[in-house]
């Protein structure tokens, strides 16, 4: 597929992918050579036009020769086409067999993680570390990263995928927190797990993990542990194993917090190995110290929450019995972050994920939440092939039967999968109600099923409109159906004896249904003081003093508790202390 670009004489078609296809060229103007990626004809949406000009923007941006320099993004017929240099260099993809012996491998790993090191200087996480986006030049040992097309700037929020083909990235390079289902933003470290990914194919020729799907690669790098490097090559050293384990830990706060604190691993194991001709062990990451102010994102004093809520899940996979989870505690106290801590069973059991939040000034719309979870529910489905497609109308067809127009009239896009419905009959208010909650009933038993529990999250259950309450009861109380977790929100401040959300669980209760309840308190000192000392690269004794004076500003509610340390580091009361000899790292408090 070669093209005719005005102002560009086409050399050679270097790679053909599925989106993109890239060229080697000449400017005519000035004889210079260059790199020419454009979008396929067919793959010209405003999406991927989009993401072809973030990628220009971001490589203007990075004045750095870590990167791959844009020269211009030309439009013709259509089709935009990224103008790049072209320093004669090859993807790594292609070279991986040159670089599997200790030597060779540690000394274009110390270049790519130095390249890596400069472009997050800039505030930049790239998102897509892979080898095909690493390039070298072999014969000058240049080294640099392309393809910015997905890259953000850090402080980056955390990623919310509703879909596993929705995914931004390469699914076998993925980080944990690019899944959506790690609770946790994404910032530099992630590009550092990816780097581990690579590295681990570099000197194994194979990748940590493999997966038929996406759900699969999502639930492999969100909970599945790799085997080390060694146990497919015997000959690679512990030291390199070590390393690569620890920048694929699942948690960010595990892995390396730089690039350069890899990269001054990296050159003690080559500088043993060129000297002595092996690598003693020594302490991983004593160089390893990130600047850049960073409140962990773990949870900190929640692990029998944690437990009853996946206790509840696994009862729920295991007898296929409906269950209701109760979660209650003060704005702030975390009560969100703690139900997310159940995405790792639910991609395990190829389960469904979908989530609410009434508002205060909407309590008159009935059905609006619990309507518009499902709503994203269904537009996940229309981004599946057409086969899966056609089994889903057939499933929903059967479920609705006659009654159709009811979903539709409130979830169009159902319309999408199943077609025109027809009209149906007008009846009083009461017979409408019932007649829709059975008919709603019948829908969501669609989704929860064995192959794949539901799992329904509601937050701010204390604004909940009485249609929706009464749904949940019916649900819950005179249903068949089977394989559902609602997990329902609550701020308990907020809800006395007679509020409705009250009244309709003390009807659940009389019903015998099954309830797990989880209170969240606010933290206590131990915890509020680990949570400083990480954050501060301190130890608990040093910052106990400061972790008093939070409690008693804050009372240990964890929103309070990070919005406090986040004003105290803009006022400039929190000093980065640099390491020292001996070595001492972390935050100096300024106490005046």
């Amino acid at each position: 597929m070669m093209i005719a670009l005005p102002g560009f004489q086409i050399v050679t078609l270097l790679k053909a992918g599925v989106k993109a296809v890239i060229y080697r060229g000449i400017k005519v103007k000035d004889r210079c050579p260059v790199i020419i990626k454009g979008l396929r004809p067919e793959q010209c949406t405003p999406n991927n036009i989009e993401q072809l000009k973030h990628e220009y923007a971001i490589a203007q941006k990075l004045n750095t020769a870590a990167a791959v320099k844009a020269y211009a993004l030309e439009m013709h017929q259509g089709i935009p086409y990224l103008i790049m240099e072209d320093f004669q260099a090859r993807s790594l993809d292609q070279l991986l067999d040159q670089f599997q012996q200790p030597v060779p491998f540690l000394k274009i790993a110390i270049e790519i993680t130095s390249k890596l090191a400069q472009i997050h200087t800039h505030h930049i996480v790239h998102k897509d570390i892979k080898p095909q986006n690493i390039l070298i030049n072999l014969e000058t040992n240049q080294v640099k990263i392309a393809d910015f097309g997905i890259a953000a700037f850090i402080p980056y929020q955390q990623q919310i995928v509703s879909s596993s083909s929705r995914i931004e990235g390469s699914l076998p390079y993925l980080s944990p927190e690019q899944t959506g289902r790690m609770n946790r933003g994404i910032d530099h470290r992630s590009d550092l797990y990816s780097l581990g990914i690579t590295f681990y194919e570099m000197l194994t020729g194979q990748l940590p993990f493999q997966g038929k799907d996406p759900l699969e690669w999502v639930h492999c790098h969100i909970a599945k542990s790799p085997p080390s490097p060694n146990k497919l090559k015997s000959d690679i050293p512990q030291i390199l194993c070590d390393i690569i384990i620890k920048l694929l830990s699942k948690v960010a706060e595990q892995r390396y917090q730089s690039a350069l604190g890899l990269q001054f691993d990296l050159e003690i194991c080559l500088k043993q190995l060129e000297t002595t001709g092996q690598i003693q062990s020594f302490v991983l990451g004593e160089q390893d110290i990130s600047e850049r102010f960073q409140i962990p994102q773990k949870l900190y004093g929640r692990e029998a929450e944690i437990a009853k809520l996946l206790q509840a899940f696994e009862r729920v996979v295991r007898q296929g019995k409906p269950e209701l989870v109760l979660v209650s505690g003060y704005a702030g106290v975390g009560k969100s972050s703690l139900v997310k801590e159940i995405h790792k069973p639910i991609v395990r059991e190829r389960g469904v994920f979908i989530s609410g939040k009434f508002d205060q000034y909407k309590r008159d719309i009935p059905y609006s939440t619990i309507v518009q979870a499902f709503q994203t529910l269904v537009r996940q489905i229309l981004t599946q092939p057409e086969a899966q497609l056609v089994a889903w109308k057939k499933r929903i067809q059967a479920a609705l039967g006659n009654n159709g127009r009811l979903i539709a009239d409130v979830i169009p896009e159902v319309e999408l999968i199943v077609g025109e419905q027809p009209p149906i009959p007008d009846l009083g208010p009461a017979e409408s109600q019932n007649r829709f909650n059975l008919v709603f009933q019948n829908f969501i038993s669609v989704f929860a099923q064995k192959e794949h529990p539901l799992t329904v999250f509601l937050d701010d259950m204390q604004w909940a409109d009485s249609a929706t309450l009464n749904l949940i009861q019916t649900v819950i109380t005179g249903s068949s159906i089977q394989y559902l977790c609602f997990i329902l929100v609550f701020r308990d401040n907020e809800v006395d004896v007679v509020h409705p959300f009250s009244l309709m669980m003390e009807k659940i209760r009389q019903y015998g249904a099954r309830i797990t309840e989880i209170i969240l308190p606010p933290l206590n000192l131990v915890y509020v003081n680990q949570l400083i000392a990480d954050t501060l690269h301190s130890s608990v004794e040093q910052v106990e003093p400061l972790a008093q004076l939070i409690i008693q500003k804050t009372d240990g509610n964890p929103f309070f508790v990070n919005e406090f340390l986040k004003t105290l580091h803009q006022e400039n009361l929190l000093i980065f202390n640099p390491p020292q000899f001996p070595l001492s790292k972390g935050y100096g408090v300024h106490t005046s």
